[in-house]
């Protein structure tokens, strides 16, 4: 019976697919399609839930869990679920089936499920980028983590958007992925890529949107110097040979990473890089910001001119968004 089904979407679709290993996810069949007119009661829900953490060890599900149905006549109101009146018709591949009546929105679909009630374009962007990135923070999962397989790519959340331009939210998706990447590495090197790359408008330097921890091939000598085929930059701007890295305040301590550092850079040096350095503390500097910017713009060949009245605001705006420190000196 349909409605014995449950469709898991938004962000509880994205906290199961994190949980849930890519070889345990079925291709649901074009028949599993329909939706269900109401969601299941308390009880059954909660069932489901407690299978499917049985089932996938480290799954959690944050409550009220987000299902998609098929109308709203029979639309109840719950503690466990908040339903989501979803009827339209996909292209594509929507869903995964998990087990028998039980599915989740594949994450091009949870995208543009969230992409249709966000306000927030930023945010938008963020998620994105997490999603199409090595690492989770709550935002996909239920703890934050590194080195983590991604969900998605920029190119599988465009193309759905693209192919469902009718369904909410497809539009809104589309225009924010203008200006996100595959493979950040941090929430932090997103907050970077964002102020980068977004235009002027936005309050960003418009420095054009940086390829994700970029692999740089050696050439011969910088093989010499360092021992190494390729060399990762965090953002990466190729055709201007300029690339900018995020320095934590736990990487690269201790001698041996600062010998390694130094050979890295002469050897990229060597190769015509130039590689602009920001620290977690320059991140959080508006002033110091505005410099680095103007050093990237500058190896790139152009000028950090906006030409908007407002530049200034709109860059302590986007700060916020960002929940970046919005002081201008140090």
């Amino acid at each position: 019976m349909a409605d014995s089904n449950v469709y898991f979407g938004y962000q509880t679709a994205l906290q199961i697919l994190r949980a849930v290993d890519s070889s345990r996810r079925g291709v649901a069949r074009y028949d599993d399609r329909k939706l269900p007119d109401r969601a299941l009661g308390g009880e059954a829900l909660a069932g489901i839930i407690e299978r499917l953490c049985a089932m996938h060890p480290g799954l959690h599900i944050d409550l009220p869990a987000h299902v998609l149905v098929g109308g709203d006549a029979h639309r109840r109101l719950s503690r466990d679920c908040i339903e989501h009146v979803f009827s339209a018709s996909l292209s594509g591949m929507p869903f995964y089936r998990l087990d028998k009546g039980v599915y989740v929105a594949a994450p091009h679909l949870a995208f543009t499920n969230i992409a249709s009630a966000e306000k927030s374009r930023v945010a938008l962007q963020e998620l994105a980028y997490e999603l199409c990135g090595t690492y989770q923070t709550r935002r996909t999962g239920v703890v934050s983590a590194y080195d983590v397989s991604p969900l998605s790519s920029v190119r599988s959340l465009r193309d759905f958007a693209s192919a469902n331009s009718s369904l909410r939210g497809a539009r809104k998706a589309g225009r924010a992925l203008r200006h996100v990447a595959n493979g950040s590495a941090s929430a932090r090197e997103t907050k970077l890529a964002l102020v980068s790359a977004l235009p002027y408008a936005q309050g960003g330097y418009n420095m054009g949107v940086p390829h994700m921890n970029y692999e740089v091939e050696a050439s011969p000598a910088a093989r010499v110097i360092t021992g190494k085929s390729f060399f990762r930059c965090d953002l990466c701007w190729p055709d201007a040979k300029v690339a900018m890295e995020y320095q934590s305040r736990e990487s690269h301590s201790g001698e041996a990473s600062r010998i390694g550092d130094s050979r890295r850079a002469n050897a990229l040096a060597s190769m015509g890089w130039t590689i602009v350095e920001v620290t977690n503390d320059e991140l959080d500097s508006l002033a110091a910001m505005d410099t680095i910017a103007e050093t990237v713009c500058r190896h790139q060949g152009r000028c950090l001119r906006p030409r908007i009245s407002d530049y200034r605001a709109r860059k302590l705006k986007l700060r916020r968004q960002l929940a970046l420190p919005v002081r201008c000196g140090w």
